[in-house]
């Protein structure tokens, strides 16, 4: 029986997030990879355990090399191959390390489902994915401009950057550009001719 490509692939980079709990991808479509430094010799037994349990959906990639970058290099390599081999699934890069922003903007660009995590939540990696309306975007724009009180874009261009910032860069091309529109048809902003912005709804 040919075997199905599990909907989630995920990827720890374990030199950076070590907090790392497998005990809820039972019974999921999710595969982990883990990427262990070349340094790290040791796991704790709690991990070791749970790996031997869920042995079918944990891949261990040791380094046998050192050196700047090495496992992100190496991190980059397995989610590429992944990908090739499962352009309709979902990827994500467990990392508090933000140059793998770049690369997941790449992939993005060609239509993958890629995201990066800060932690190892399995509710989070299985909820990747699943739409979010325009309504719940705007509303959260709004309610981060309103929290900002001192902090706010003053000019339409850095708006843009900074509504992308705030979803992680996991926006459709188009969509900051919606909110923008969204925002100054409901009077919450104004943008003048020369893309000054003003915030009189806020």
């Amino acid at each position: 029986m040919e075997s199905k490509e599990p909907d989630h692939h995920v990827f720890v980079d374990f030199e950076n997030i070590q907090a790392i709990d497998l005990g809820g991808i039972g019974e999921t479509s999710v595969e982990v990879t883990l990427l262990l430094g070349k340094t790290q010799k040791r796991l704790e037994i709690g991990l070791v355990q749970q790996i031997r349990q869920h042995a079918a959906q944990v891949r261990l990639v040791e380094m046998n090399a050192s050196g700047r970058n090495a496992l992100d290099l190496a991190l980059a390599y397995h989610l590429g191959a992944a990908a090739a081999g499962d352009p309709a699934g979902s990827f994500h890069v467990i990392s508090k390390d933000k140059d793998f922003d770049p690369l997941i903007a790449h992939l993005r660009q060609a239509q993958l489902k890629v995201s990066r995590h800060d932690t190892f939540s399995i509710k989070a990696i299985l909820s990747e994915g699943k739409p979010v309306v325009a309504t719940d975007k705007l509303t959260i724009t709004v309610n981060r401009l309103r929290k900002s009180t001192t902090n706010r874009p003053a000019r339409k261009s850095t708006l843009f950057s900074h509504i992308n910032a705030q979803f992680q860069g996991q926006l459709a091309d188009n969509e900051a550009s919606e909110i923008v529109d969204a925002l100054a048809s409901r009077g919450i902003i104004r943008i003048d001719a020369k893309g000054k912005v003003t915030y009189p709804g806020i």
